[in-house]
Parts: structure tokens; sequence; C-alpha cells
């Protein structure tokens, strides 16, 4: 595996006339130079009534026109300019909770060329045109109202648990912004919102070269980035932490001619990667429930051993892109974090069983706890995962702006390998007393209309919890006394065994606690439920 020398180049804000922009150096030998500007505002920055205003003003950055009045670099134009340079040249940018980061990757000789007619005026002349904010606004409302409404089930309950968690603070809707929202922002609020933090010194960027050109011509680039227009600043908003849960809470989701059902439950945690747990639990977390791998015990106990779905898996820190990513994007941080669980979809019949069978597992996570040849086998599985982390430049540079964004002395990926080989048993397993809970959980469930209702009632009285049973599981049985008695081999009893101890499990989920709710109805505004 390549390895790359990391240099912080500028870590203050120090002045010769223009500020200076802080830059993150990966020192690559490519002839590509990958950029990313970090700059310290997304969605959590959307004033009330206006979400989706954060990224409706990083996309009319590059979508929205720049550059002259008179001859602007429309879109079209953006993508005639960097087709030579190649796909990756033409910028993009990534809104989370608390950044908005662009990329882009340009062959050395053309860097230039590049700041010059893309990076210098897409950054500081943008024209904000208002035809392109109404396409915009078009595109992200179908966005809302149909693929992530109607068409994703499992996009549509990770984003559902994500708001349902953090629900009342400025993490609690969609990076994207709500229907009413988008529909509200106008040209005036991008450019409030483009003044008030797109700023020299609310901007990190991360280059993969120690070209010393380079780096001069990005900060000319950006010296003067949000001077070019007059408008009212926006107030920045407090933090906010995700309410306390009482007891257990369910959110049942009614999705149309969805064909099976999916399974979310978490809970707020204070533990980020600069905290002493991270790590300890960051390995209970590889035994318990490894992203998209065969490893973690909800993987072996609910796909494996028993064929429910496509994978189960758990989580400490925020995911993006799940049903699609095998690895954790990085350049998405975050500063309040949570865990959870994310079952794929099940049929239908079973999901008050696979609701109760995840529930059991988290409650044995931390009444058990791990064993020594557990952590350990946890621990080698996260040596192999660090070497998907650290594949590329790309990712060795975008890891270490996260660093900088969670004040990390030691990056994480610098120390992954030696902080991994310190985890103790005893660490693990305190971590999980003082970290995990079972009592105060918030679930969502994405199911069909013709379901939902009837998983409400279920779930409520505790009845109809069925999983498989012993046909489901293709074994041979016989006739004895006119009924039919199955023949259980050897392999199979401690299965059925926990089948039947899955299905008696207690969910403790009050009447009360349990709403039903159209998928038509979220996202609407802030409130993620539109009564």
């Amino acid at each position: 595996m390549r390895t790359y020398l990391l240099l912080l180049l500028m870590a203050g804000s120090t002045s010769l006339g223009a500020k200076k922009i802080k830059l993150l150096v990966l020192d690559s030998p490519s002839g590509m130079v990958q950029v990313r500007v970090m700059v310290q505002a997304g969605s959590a920055y959307d004033p009330p009534g206006l979400e989706g205003l954060a990224a409706l003003t990083a996309e009319m950055l590059i979508e929205g026109g720049f550059g002259p009045p008179g001859e602007p670099v429309t879109k079209e134009r953006l993508a005639e300019i960097t087709r030579p340079w190649g796909s990756a040249a033409r910028p993009n940018v990534r809104v989370e909770k608390e950044t908005s980061t662009f990329r882009f990757t340009v062959p050395l000789e053309a860097f230039e060329e590049y700041a010059a007619r893309i990076m210098k005026p897409m950054f500081t002349q943008p024209l904000f045109a208002t035809e392109e904010l109404d396409r915009l606004r078009k595109e992200t409302h179908v966005y809302i109202e149909s693929t992530l409404r109607l068409e994703n089930t499992e996009l549509l309950g990770l984003y559902a648990l994500d708001n349902y968690i953090h629900e009342g603070t400025p993490y609690g809707h969609l990076p994207e912004g709500t229907v009413q929202g988008v529909g509200a922002v106008a040209v005036g609020d991008l450019q409030r919102f483009y003044r008030s933090y797109y700023t020299a010194k609310n901007i990190t960027v991360g280059v993969s070269t120690s070209d010393q050109q380079v780096h001069a011509l990005i900060q000319d680039a950006l010296s003067r980035v949000g001077r070019g227009i007059k408008a009212k600043k926006l107030r920045a908003p407090k933090a906010s932490a995700a309410p306390a849960i009482t007891g257990r809470q369910l959110l049942i989701v009614s999705q149309p001619t969805t064909i099976a059902t999916g399974i979310h439950l978490g809970f707020p945690i204070q533990v980020g990667r600069q905290d002493p747990d991270y790590w300890p639990l960051y390995v209970v977390n590889v035994a318990f429930g490894t992203h998209r791998d065969s490893f973690g015990r909800l993987y072996s106990d609910i796909r494996n051993a028993r064929g429910y779905n496509y994978g189960d898996y758990s989580y400490i820190e925020w995911f993006q892109s799940r049903p699609f990513a095998l690895f954790p994007p990085p350049n998405v941080p975050r500063r309040e974090q949570y865990f959870s669980i994310w079952i794929r979809p099940v049929a239908h019949e079973y999901a008050h069983h696979i609701t109760k069978a995840a529930t059991w597992e988290l409650e044995h996570l931390i009444a058990d706890g791990l064993t020594a040849a557990q952590v350990e086998q946890a621990k080698n599985k996260a040596k192999v995962l660090y070497l998907n982390l650290a594949e590329t430049a790309g990712r060795l540079l975008s890891y270490r702006m996260d660093d900088d964004f969670y004040g990390l002395d030691q990056g994480y990926l610098d120390d992954y390998l030696r902080a991994i080989d310190r985890v103790t048993v005893d660490q693990a397993n305190s971590a999980i007393r003082r970290h995990l809970q079972s009592a105060h959980l918030k679930y969502v469930i994405v199911t069909d209309e013709e379901w939902a209702s009837r998983l409400a009632e279920d779930i409520a009285a505790g009845s109809n919890a069925k999983g498989k049973g012993p046909a489901e599981y293709n074994l041979e049985g016989h006739e004895e006394n006119g009924e039919l008695v199955y023949d259980i081999p050897p392999e199979m009893e401690e299965i059925i065994s926990q089948d039947q101890e899955w299905e008696n499990h207690p969910l403790n989920i009050p009447a009360g606690n349990i709403r039903v709710v159209s998928s038509k109805q979220l996202f609407e505004n802030a409130r993620l439920i539109e009564p």
C-alpha cells in the first residue's frame, strides 16, 4: 500500500491584507491534484423555515452561474470547460449537518488555468441565477416527495430515524431540506447564507500536493470569498444535543407497495472520535454489527443462520450512503452521534419477530459483554477494515480534514492500528456499560400500507411475533397420531430454541408510544411528521 506524508502547513488565519485559508496538505506523487474545500456550515445552519438553504447555496455556487454577469459560466459552460480535464474536474459538493465540502480533481499542469477560470470565480463571484434556483428547488422536491418518500425503503428508514432521534434540534431535518423549507428559499436567502458562512476563516482546504505554486493559487482563489455580495449576515445556530428518549418509542411508516419491511432503532451517545471510549466502542461494534460484512453477530444470527434478509448492522456514528457504500465515506463529520441498528428489509410477516430479535441482541450484548476471545477476533477484523479505509489518496486527504474538524492531535488513520491494539477486553466491556442501553430507544419501521396498522396492533399487544418455523427451514417431518412432527437435527436445535425465545421476548412498547404515519407525511417541515 502506498504511503503518503501528511503536512499541516497553516493552522491559523494570519493576514497580510486578505486572510489566509487553512491548508491541509497530502504530499502525493500523483500528477492529479485533488482538492477538498470544506465550509464549516451545513444543514444544521439552516434558519427555521428555510430548511434546505445550506444545500441550495452550495449547489448554486456550482450550477447557479458564476463569473462576470455579462459572460457567466453556466452549468452547461462549466461542463464544456472541465471536460478536457476529466469528469472529476467538474466540481461537486456534499452537504451534511455541519459542513459543505466541495471536491474536484485536476491535472497538475492545468491547475493554474483551472483556478483562474473555475475555482476563483465560482467561490468569489456567484450569480445565484433565479432560473437555476427554480430548477434546483424542483429537483429537490422530486427527490424528497418521490424518490425518498415513495421509492427507496432503506433510505427512507435511515433518514427517518436520523431525524426522529434529533427532532427539535438543528440536526432534525434532511441535509437536502424539507418540502416547505426548500420552497421558501429565495435568492436573497442564498446571498445571506453565502455572506455569513463562506468566509476565509470558515474554510479549510485539503490539497494532495506540496507544490507551493498550487498553494498560492488556492490562497488567491479563495482569499476574497464572501466579499462580493453585500447582505445582512445570519445568526449562527446554537449547539443542541439530541433530546433524551423516554422509554421505547416506535414510528411505523407506511410506504405504498413496498415489498419488504425495514427496521431501525437507535439512541444518542456522547462518544466522538476524540473520546477515550471511542476505540473500545469501535471494537465492540465490529463484533456486534460490522457494516456490509458477515463478521458481526447481528449478521451471523439473523442473516447467515436464518436467511431473513441481506444484512444486519450496527453503528456508533453516522454512516452516510449506507445502502450503496461498502466503507464509511469521509467528510461527513458530526459533533452529535448516536448508536443505531439497521435491519435490512425482511418479509412483512416476520417484521415483529425480527424487531424483537434485534432488541434481544442489543440487550444481551449489554448484559453479557464480550469475551477476551471475541474482542481479539474483532480487533483482527478491525485491522482488516483499515486497509480499505486508507486505500486511496482521496480518502487519506479527506480523513485528515475530518481530523482537523474533530481537533485530533493524532490522526484517525495514523493512530488506527495502534489504537485497536491498545483495546482490552475490560475497556470494551466498560465502554458497553457506560454508553449502551436498551431501555430508552427510538424505532422506525418502514412497511407496506396494508401491514402498518396490523403491525402496530401486534406490537402493542405483544402478539403474532412468529418467525420461521421448521417448514421454512426446509426440515423434514413425519406424521404421528395425525399430526406432522418435524425432525430437528442437532445443528438446528439451538436455532429453533432461540427462535422461540425471540418470539416470546417482550418489546414493552405501549400503544401510546406507537405512531403510524404515511411516508407522504415525512420531511414536509422541520417537525419530521406533518400532522
